[in-house]
Order: structure tokens, then sequence, then C-alpha cells
């Protein structure tokens, strides 16, 4: 029995130091900023922004991150605001306005669309479809 015991403890922590290597993240470490799991963001990567829509309160900072090898911006549909050009690699920060426009694009490159949608409600602003995440023909709050 006692063999069985210490067995299933050389198991067990032989799979933790799986999980944790499998993570990347060592025990202690500070996981800082562009990690998925400590901060709001959206990735310009693939074509696309990534998520297309993230629920976002007023107040609250979402980080924008641009992965691709060209130059893009955030910029509200309307043009009410933008980010102003992100550079490769480059991470910006926005703030979410309670009356600012939610849905954006990039003025680089139109077909790259987003928004920021309601973490009250979980539902996408008026101005957002999800097969053209925004295409500004639908009123815009």
């Amino acid at each position: 029995m006692r063999k069985f015991v210490m067995t299933c403890a050389a198991c067990a922590v032989a799979l933790t130091a799986g999980v944790a290597g499998a993570t990347g993240v060592e025990e202690d470490e500070t996981l800082g900023v562009n990690d998925p799991l400590t901060e709001r963001r959206v990735d310009i990567k693939g074509g696309v922004f990534f998520p297309p829509m993230i629920l976002a309160s007023a107040g609250e900072t979402i980080y924008i991150r641009n992965e691709e090898e060209t130059t893009h911006d955030v910029t509200a549909i309307d043009d009410s605001w933008t980010t102003g050009p992100i550079q490769p690699g480059e991470v910006v920060e926005v703030v979410v306005g309670a009356d600012m426009v939610h849905c954006f694009k990039s003025s680089y490159n139109d077909e790259y669309k987003g928004a920021f949608g309601s973490v009250e409600t979980g539902a996408a602003p008026d101005c957002f479809e999800l097969s053209g995440a925004g295409d500004g023909e639908a009123n815009v709050q």
C-alpha cells in the first residue's frame, strides 16, 4: 500500500510539472503586458481584429496589439476617434468612453472591423454585424 501511495504522489508531481511546463509560466513569474490571461486585448493579426468584438465597460482600458507586418490603426467607423498609426509589434491603449462610437475599423484596410460590446448585457452595439463587424450602415451609438 505504501508503495502505491508513493507512486501516486510521484505521478501527481510529474503531472503538475508537465502542466506548468506546458503553460510556459514558471511559479512566481510575472506575466506582464501582452499576456492574454491578465489583460483585455484585441490583436490585429491574420487579416482581422481578434476577437472581432470584446466586451468593455466605459472607463475600461483595452490594449490593441498589431501582430502584422504592416501599419494599422483603430478608428471609429464614423472617424470620431482613432488610435493613430500602430506600427508592427506595437501595443496601444484605448480607454472606452460611454459616448464613443463602439464600432471600429482600420483606416489602412477597411476590411478590418470590430466593436466594443456591452459588459452589462453581452450585446453588440447596433452598428456591429458579425459578418461585416460594423459596415457603417446602421445607426451608431
